[in-house]
């Protein structure tokens, strides 16, 4: 199955290794620090013009922001 992450972009259900909650996982700073590496190697995919709810993690090293909360997303799985 796929998973719908916002304006024309699917994922891979069964690469998805972890959906993150942005409002929890911006408070840890490793998660931050996770996420500024991923942005600077290239790996870090805006799918939304607005701010972002989730982080979605996937086997291949893709970090997906989305405008969709992690429960919604949930939700979707």
């Amino acid at each position: 199955m796929y998973l719908h992450a916002g304006r024309d972009t699917v994922i891979r259900e069964k690469k998805i290794i972890a959906l993150l909650d942005l409002d929890y996982a911006s408070q840890n700073r490793d998660t931050v620090d996770f996420l500024r590496r991923a942005e600077r190697e290239g790996r870090l995919i805006n799918v939304t013009e607005e701010l972002p709810k989730a982080v979605i993690v996937t086997d291949d090293g893709l970090v997906y922001l989305t405008q969709l909360s992690a429960q919604t997303l949930m939700g979707r799985i």
